[in-house]
């Protein structure tokens, strides 16, 4: 047996338990600060975010649509003209952030705070780049395939450097 369906079985079983610990958890802290401030201060906290939340998803979902729009419209990989850089994982970041935020709970506010925050938000997307690309490639080695931009043993040859310009036979161009 392979070690990818024992992962995958590992996954399935693992994100419910968390989900519902992560319940637990949330309830339990918002029972904690009812205790400290009261249940009516807590239900005002509750609602004001739910309504921040709803307020920065819908802000966020305007920007991720125009920067997906912008981003169709040239090749992959090319740079958009007038768009900075990471525009579009700043808005699913944000979005993120402001789904969370509607959320009730003292856990999922605080993760929804780091995604909308510009400089946190700057580090969460460096963080996620670095994991997907590390996934992306890792699934290119384990097809047989090689990852543009690293040296893998094996590619290199040894030999003499000769610098020219490549001309194609025009004989060989009319076949």
């Amino acid at each position: 047996m392979s070690a990818q369906p024992a992962r995958r079985r590992r996954w399935t079983t693992a994100i419910p338990v968390a989900f519902v610990l992560l319940v637990v958890l949330e309830v339990w802290l918002l029972v904690q600060l009812g205790h400290v401030v009261g249940g009516g201060w807590v239900l005002v906290l509750l609602l004001a975010e739910t309504f921040g939340g709803l307020l920065v998803l819908r802000r966020a979902g305007r920007r991720a649509l125009e920067a997906f729009r912008q981003t169709a419209s040239v090749p992959f990989g090319a740079p958009v003209p007038g768009q900075e850089p990471g525009v579009v994982g700043n808005a699913v970041l944000a979005g993120l952030g402001g789904a969370l935020l509607v959320v009730p709970g003292l856990l999922s506010d605080v993760v929804g705070l780091l995604c909308i925050v510009p400089p946190t938000r700057r580090l969460l997307r460096r963080l996620f780049v670095r994991v997907v690309r590390r996934r992306v490639e890792r699934a290119v080695r384990e097809a047989g395939g090689t990852v543009p931009g690293r040296v893998v043993p094996g590619d290199v040859v040894d030999g003499d450097v000769v610098d020219g310009e490549v001309v194609e036979d025009p004989r060989e161009l009319g076949r």
